[in-house]
């Protein structure tokens, strides 16, 4: 059997599979439901790249912000070097927002991954408890 102890950075999935082996799986296959795209971005909020999640986010703002601002002065001008100006600094922050938060994706895949692995692991440790109540 395996024996989980509770750490500081383990993940509600960890916690699940420890207590797995004292309860029962009522809760088994909604505990380990797989989250969306917005729950797996809201997990990394949480997680150890948090204070880069949030340095990020914070640029994209700001970057969005100016982007829109340019645009505004994009469509506002009225002679050919303001409009050139504006308009491909609105499209290059634009751009650079984009990129910077699909950056992130590998590791929104690699969560998802990781997530799926331990909800493997917790049906197959239910259904090891479940065999061994059963034999008793």
């Amino acid at each position: 059997m395996l024996k989980y102890q509770i750490g500081v950075n383990m993940s509600y999935l960890d916690i699940r599979i420890s207590e797995l082996l004292t309860e029962t799986d009522a809760h088994l296959l909604r505990s380990s439901q797989p989250l969306g795209w917005l729950g797996l971005s809201r997990s990394l909020r949480k997680g150890r790249l948090r204070t880069v999640v949030i340095i990020i986010d914070v640029c994209c703002i700001v970057m969005l912000i100016a982007a829109i601002w340019a645009l505004v002065q994009f469509f506002q001008a009225t002679e050919i070097v303001p409009t050139v100006k504006y308009g491909l600094s609105a499209s290059i922050l634009a751009i650079m927002t984009l990129q910077l938060k699909l950056g992130l994706m590998p590791h929104i895949h690699t969560e998802r991954v990781l997530r799926a692995l331990k909800r493997v692991e917790i049906l197959m440790l239910a259904k090891n408890h479940n065999r061994s109540e059963q034999g008793e």
